[in-house]
């Protein structure tokens, strides 16, 4: 609960605060103080900061304030308002990709989601124009332990696309994700890279495995076109991969 609360844009404090006032309905701020075990100033600031975003409200008994927090319910109603507001400048922010810019475009991300985040990537690139997918450094394991289900829809949209994966696996594995879309071969075990590399349309994408995962997009036509040429040689005189 609290961390969903965090991602609509709550601190840590801010999301205590709240989540006492629904707990105990309207209290003054030394009673907050002490029900969420925080410094009264660090409580007061949450409160300004809550009071901006319209999730709580106060009402004054014998000249003393008292707070409460707005209606779950709410909260939808402040959302779709953020969404609309959003929405007003999309068109703007569109407007500002497609002004010239450097050849190349690079992007990192840091998180347990930066797989989801590579998946969506190749799937809005391939919403432009059908291509396949060529990933080499694979350990299907891997992905499987970090985001199953994530994995399972990724390869249905590009089913749906009419995309097809590539991809380079260590010689003997045979863990495999079934699947029309997929087709595995073996390079040898001491040319194999643990790190997951894509390369899709003018685009690739590195994942690197550590705590915390990393993922690196890279937007540039000379370098995935000169990575795609390599993965294609290695394709040829590489085994297909098989039980």
């Amino acid at each position: 609960m609290k961390e969903v609360l965090k991602e609509l844009g709550l601190t840590n404090n801010e999301t205590e605060v709240y989540l006492t006032l629904l707990r105990k309905g309207s209290i003054s701020v030394n009673e907050i103080a002490q029900r969420s075990g925080l410094h009264r100033q660090a409580v007061y600031d949450a409160l300004d900061r809550l009071l901006e975003k319209g999730f709580v409200s106060f009402v004054i008994k014998n000249g003393k304030k008292y707070f409460q927090g707005i209606k779950p319910e709410k909260i939808s109603e402040y959302l779709k308002e953020k969404e609309e507001k959003f929405n007003s400048i999309l068109p703007g922010l569109i407007d500002l990709t497609k002004l010239p810019r450097e050849d190349t475009f690079v992007e990192v991300f840091k998180s347990k989601g930066i797989v989801k985040t590579v998946y969506s990537d190749i799937i809005n690139e391939f919403q432009k124009k059908s291509g396949d997918v060529l990933i080499s450094g694979v350990d299907e394991r891997k992905f499987m332990e970090e985001d199953k289900i994530a994995l399972c829809q990724h390869l249905k949209k590009l089913q749906k696309l009419k995309c097809m994966e590539r991809i380079m696996i260590k010689d003997g594995d045979t863990y495999f994700v079934k699947g029309a879309q997929t087709e595995y071969r073996w390079v040898p075990a001491e040319s194999f890279n643990p790190t997951p590399i894509y390369v899709y349309g003018n685009k690739m994408a590195f994942i690197i495995w550590g705590n915390p995962n990393y993922a690196i997009i890279i937007e540039n036509k000379n370098l995935a076109d000169s990575y795609r040429k390599q993965f294609n040689m290695i394709w040829k005189i590489s085994k297909k991969a098989g039980k």
